[in-house]
């Protein structure tokens, strides 16, 4: 019994849970969000369970997970926790990391928080309860029990951790630091100079608090506090945080302070705070299909977003707040952090994205220093940087890395339609970016401009100097033609509206060859590789589409001779192939590559993606490709259900956002969609391909514009209902059937997963 209350978050402190039950829990918690729902759309009834949902895809152990890859994450966008046992049994660890923390711009590790059992773990069962964000579970040794819960508060830099022992158990807590080095050296088991190094840390106390900093070169350090408060001879609760600053005294009071602050609020109150916080998140938006393992995980990937970012706090690189041994103890700009930051637009969930948008403004005088010799008017990057986005360009190095950055700063804004973020933020920052590329085209003796030299990332073989590579040609076609789409959005006359004009006029043609797209002008695509930058301007930047007819032969070849060379071809290679089949429209294609992702040996048990480290940007990816194959929105329209599988015969979703600030909703039975719902929320054009079947009606005016797309005129926040023929549905939102062998497939399952 106490194995299954554990695992409920029911076991100790019942009166709290009584009252969770009276003001959370069904059936107000359901009436909760049916009022939510309804104020958001009235015409739409929402019969989600979130609670009930979320339980179906809540990872599961049930044997210990001994491993980084195989443990429980928790986060709140700057703290985080990943929690497993030791290899030797000895201890059960909470490796605790910060994601701002570094040395020499690399993460480092913060370190670990052991629990100590009085015997040795033979066994443990757990659960990681994404509906509240908390970790709970069960350790077995040879003297007694250990049940714990586990929450990273989901606004305080707070971990905070309940335990109970029973038997003759009893638990003590020890701090092992992380190692304040260069990662990327140890790493590759290169020599660390002293440069590359740090002072051990200095461990002290501040009455009942525990303390361990950290120094750090040149000043300051990050300081880690906890404190044990006993609540019975078997009950306790551990408060932990970590302070960073650059000088000893700020970091040591900052850590003390969340400490102290944290237990005298309590452990009631946290919880309550804490869940309130998700319980609000969640129903942001809805999605269900009927491959459960991918729905699954699916919504794992929304809980890690959130986990590992939030407004006002640092983006995410590759690791998240989750720090493990890796080359890659940066951000990298060339394509992770733009993979990475895909699933909160069609998400509904752009504050998710807001710390990306904040890490280029805060940048800005980084970037245009990092422009040289061009920094008057120009910016740029450098494949990898800290968070001060200090990166110059190299000779010959990628040109594309801001740009391409740039496009999701611009997408930013197409779901939003923040025509102030247009004008003082996207645009000023797209201009210097596209600046950069013009300062060094070329006219050629064809009379066509030319981009001299650059280098498609990680193919291999690329000659210098690299002419005419697709990936810039494409980003400089489309920030071109932003450029002067955001001139007469914003009704500027800008004096460099000439030059964008004859630049799209004389820019040379993509290279290509029988084969299809090629990586540059003096190189073909001619062996495995698992990046598509050749393939940029298809996906994502939409500017040569099968829609177009002259180009549908070209994407089609381009994509199948990418994948007939699989050597090479890593996670994001599938999520990437699945997106461009989307858009070709060809569901079966689309969801066998995210199937692929998902058998794929690097994904770990609990979706983290590994390769040399961590890469975070793989499995949210896969997200944002799911909701292509539901919702997507490029071009002038919107496009419902553009790519669902052929056993995909029901599927639903509800407040997934389009480009132009449209929130969408969506059912589709046996094989047909039955309704869409759609709803303005800036009063923008809408222009929808809903894939109805017979007559298209609704609650509005249509105009048909032909090719199965209408125009529907809708005022901010007026929505319309859509249908084929006859008396308009009811509209109600549910989740599909679930496959139970497929339920909570995540985690660790013994002779599985």
């Amino acid at each position: 019994m106490k194995s299954e209350k554990v695992l409920r978050g029911e076991w100790n402190y019942p009166h709290v849970f009584a009252k969770e039950k009276q003001t959370l829990k069904k059936p107000l918690l359901f009436c909760m969000v049916l009022l939510i729902s309804a104020a958001a759309s009235a015409q739409v009834v929402d019969r989600v369970d979130w609670e009930q949902l979320l339980s179906r895809h809540d990872l599961v152990w049930d044997q210990i997970p001994d491993r980084w890859e195989a443990g429980a994450f928790q986060g709140n966008g700057q703290l985080g926790a990943m929690i497993f046992a030791a290899k030797d049994r000895k201890a059960f660890d909470w490796q605790i990391g910060r994601s701002d923390v570094a040395f020499n711009t690399f993460r480092i590790p913060i370190g670990d928080l052991n629990l100590k059992p009085a015997g040795k773990i033979q066994s443990g069962t757990a659960r990681l309860d994404l509906w509240n964000a908390e970790a709970r579970g069960t350790l077995k040794t040879d003297k007694g029990e250990i049940q714990y819960r586990s929450l990273t508060h989901s606004e305080l830099l707070v971990q905070v951790i309940e335990i109970a022992a029973t038997g003759q158990e009893a638990v003590t807590w020890e701090w092992t630091p992380g190692l304040a080095a260069n990662h990327r050296k140890i790493f590759r088991k290169e020599p660390l100079l002293p440069e590359d190094q740090n002072a051990p840390p200095l461990r002290s106390s501040q009455g009942d608090v525990q303390l361990c900093f950290q120094p750090l070169q040149p000043a300051g350090g990050h300081a880690t506090a906890w404190k044990v408060v006993r609540i019975d001879e078997r009950k306790s609760v551990v408060y932990l945080s970590v302070g960073y600053a650059n000088d000893e005294a700020a970091a040591k009071y900052e850590a003390v302070a969340a400490v102290k602050n944290a237990a005298k609020a309590g452990l009631e109150s946290l919880v309550r705070s804490h869940r309130a916080w998700w319980h609000r998140f969640w129903p942001e938006s809805f999605l269900s299909i009927p491959d459960t393992r991918l729905e699954s995980f699916y919504w794992i990937q929304i809980y890690k977003m959130a986990c590992g970012t939030r407004p006002g706090r640092p983006a995410l690189d590759l690791l998240g707040p989750w720090f493990y041994r890796t080359p890659w103890a940066k951000i990298w700009w060339n394509l992770n952090i733009q993979l990475t930051y895909w699933p909160q637009l069609t998400g509904n969930r752009l504050e998710l994205g807001e710390s990306f948008c904040e890490l280029i403004d805060n940048g800005a005088a980084a970037l245009a220093a990092n422009a040289g010799e061009f920094s008057g008017d120009s910016a740029a990057i450098g494949r990898a940087t800290g968070y001060d986005c200090v990166g110059p360009m190299e000779a010959d190095g990628e040109l594309c890395d801001l740009p391409w950055a740039m496009h999701n700063y611009w997408l930013h804004y197409r779901y939003s339609m923040d025509a102030d973020m247009l004008r003082k933020r996207v645009f000023p920052m797209l201009k210097r970016s596209i600046n950069y590329y013009l300062h060094l085209l070329k006219e050629g003796p064809d009379g066509k401009l030319h981009i001299p030299g650059g280098f498609s990332p990680e193919y291999e073989g690329q000659p210098t100097p690299n002419p005419d590579c697709n990936i810039d040609l494409a980003l400089l076609r489309w920030g071109c033609q932003t450029l002067l789409a955001s001139c007469e959005r914003l009704k500027l006359d800008d004096p460099q509206i000439p030059r964008w004009k004859s630049t799209l006029e004389k820019l040379t043609p993509y290279p290509q060859d029988e084969n299809g797209l090629r990586i540059s002008a003096s190189t073909p695509f001619a062996h495995s590789h698992r990046h598509y930058s050749h393939l940029l301007m298809i996906y994502p930047l939409y500017i040569m589409t099968p829609e177009q007819p002259e180009n549908r032969d070209l994407v089609v070849n381009s994509l199948k001779h990418w994948m007939s060379m699989p050597q090479q071809l890593k996670g994001y290679s599938f999520t990437g192939a699945a997106s461009i089949s989307t858009l070709l429209g060809e569901g079966d294609a689309a969801a066998r590559y995210l199937n692929r992702l998902l058998d794929f040996r690097r994904v770990a048990p609990n979706t983290l993606y590994m390769e040399s480290g961590p890469c975070i940007e793989t499995p949210l990816s896969a997200a944002a490709s799911l909701h292509d194959m539901l919702l997507s929105s490029w071009g002038d329209r919107i496009r419902v259900f553009p790519a669902v599988p052929s056993a995909w015969k029901d599927c639903t979703f509800h407040n997934l956002r389009a480009e132009g600030a449209f929130l969408v909703s969506a059912v589709r039975k046996n094989g047909k969609t039955q309704w869409i719902r759609i709803k303005s929320l800036a009063g923008e054009c809408c222009r929808i391909r809903p894939g109805l079947e017979g007559e298209a009606k609704a609650n509005v005016p249509l105009k048909a514009l032909g090719d199965g797309t209408f125009e529907i005129t809708l005022a901010k926040g007026e929505e319309a209902i859509l249908h084929a023929g006859g008396k308009a549905p009811r509209c109600e939102i549910a989740p599909l059937p679930a496959d139970p062998v497929m339920c909570n497939f995540y985690g660790l399952r013994s002779g599985g997963k």
